[in-house]
């Protein structure tokens, strides 16, 4: 998902430029032998700088931005009438004589926009084993049609696995605000992510 830094392009194209200027001279089974070299060079290099994001990689105190999404009365309709039909959300004439004044969006809908947002902006190039699960999650402002939320996260802390040398586990603190600057949604994440190399004494 993201794009591939600048340098590794340059210093590919700068092997292949050094591997036919060193060819002159050679005979066909040498330059045969270089190419593969050449080769074999650019491909390890693409794996290290593919974007993949490691455990090791991850900074406690890290604060990204992740960008943001508007919610239409559309789509908190069709949301909750598919997974939470509360006449809260799929009304608006119950909903008008709710506290609320009108429909709002299912505290669910907006943990999916959340996560989505989340996805798309850095955490689909992290190389996420598996979830371990969510805490503390809390709405505390309700979101209505036309809202614009805004998602951030913060790395809270990381610490190796102690069952999988192989992994380490990331803490995170999710915010999410509205387009007036209001908290709407808090919660925390914790996931299992790959090592870039296992843990030192693992066998």
């Amino acid at each position: 998902m993201s794009d591939r830094p600048e340098n590794v392009e340059t210093t590919t194209s700068g092997a292949s430029d050094a591997m036919t200027t060193g060819s002159e001279g050679m005979t066909d089974d040498e330059g045969a032998a270089g190419e593969d070299t050449a080769t074999d060079a650019t491909s390890e290099a693409d794996d290290e700088d593919d974007g993949t994001i490691y455990f090791e990689d991850v900074e406690p105190g890290t604060v990204t931005q992740c960008g943001s999404t508007t919610v239409s009365r559309e789509e908190i309709r069709e949301f909750a009438e598919e997974y939470d039909p509360l006449d809260i959300h799929t009304d608006p004439e119950a909903a008008a004589e709710s506290p609320y004044g009108d429909v709002i969006a299912s505290g669910y809908h907006t943990l999916a926009l959340s996560v989505r947002l989340l996805v798309d902006a850095a955490r689909g190039d992290r190389a996420v084993i598996a979830g371990l699960g969510i805490d503390d999650v809390r709405w505390h402002a309700p979101v209505r049609p036309g809202d614009t939320l805004s998602v951030a996260f913060e790395i809270l802390d990381t610490r190796p696995s102690e069952s999988n040398p192989d992994a380490g586990i990331i803490h995170e603190a999710i915010t999410v605000t509205n387009q007036d600057g209001e908290t709407v949604l808090t919660l925390e994440n914790n996931e299992l992510v790959e090592r870039r190399e296992p843990a030192e004494g693992a066998e």
